[in-house]
């Protein structure tokens, strides 16, 4: 809706009477490629916070309800590991957890400083690593996205638990089906 005084309004550090339409070439795109969409969205977000919490501590909490679920926050002390120590921890090569990684059975990313990060909780033990990984990967399509999604906690059934939690109980259905709506919800 216009701004009824007719002038523009500052939100969020935006000049905006009201949100804008997208081209036709932005539709199409959001149509056909839903996930990248997700993934572009989530990065903007993402910038706009980084750039927020920059300017003043409580940044954070001045995002709006509706884009909150945008915002990935890496859980305090979180045990992310390289390469090296996954391997030692998975009593495999360096050379089967790059390929795990590959083929995203090991949740993994590219960082700038170390070469892959991976999350220390998905590992079980020798040889193993939680089931259903690279379906929830695939779901969501960026690894990193994929855990912030399975290390925070989520409604499911009367309780919030990490999916993470739910992949150990073997819950794959239930965690591929939140993650298809990962990011995706404009209420």
């Amino acid at each position: 809706m216009a701004n009824p005084t007719g002038a523009a309004k500052e939100t969020m550090g935006f000049l905006a009477d009201e949100f804008p339409a997208l081209s036709n070439s932005a539709r199409t795109f959001v149509r056909d490629h839903p996930r990248e969409a997700r993934l572009a969205v989530a990065a903007a977000l993402e910038a706009v916070a980084a750039q927020r919490e920059t300017e003043a501590p409580d940044a954070a909490a001045q995002v709006p309800e509706r884009l909150r679920p945008f915002l990935v926050r890496r859980a305090g002390g979180e045990d992310i590991l390289g390469v090296s120590e996954a391997a030692k921890r998975l009593e495999v090569s360096r050379t089967t957890v790059y390929d795990w990684a590959d083929k995203k059975t090991l949740v993994a990313w590219r960082s700038t400083k170390r070469g892959l990060s991976i999350p220390a909780a998905q590992i079980l033990g020798a040889g193993k690593v939680v089931a259903g990984l690279a379906d929830v990967v695939e779901a969501i399509g960026d690894p990193e996205l994929a855990w912030a999604f399975l290390s925070q906690e989520w409604p499911f059934d009367d309780t919030a638990t990490t999916p993470l939690t739910l992949l150990k109980a073997g819950r794959l259905d239930d965690v591929l089906g939140a993650a298809a709506g990962f990011g995706t919800s404009f209420a």
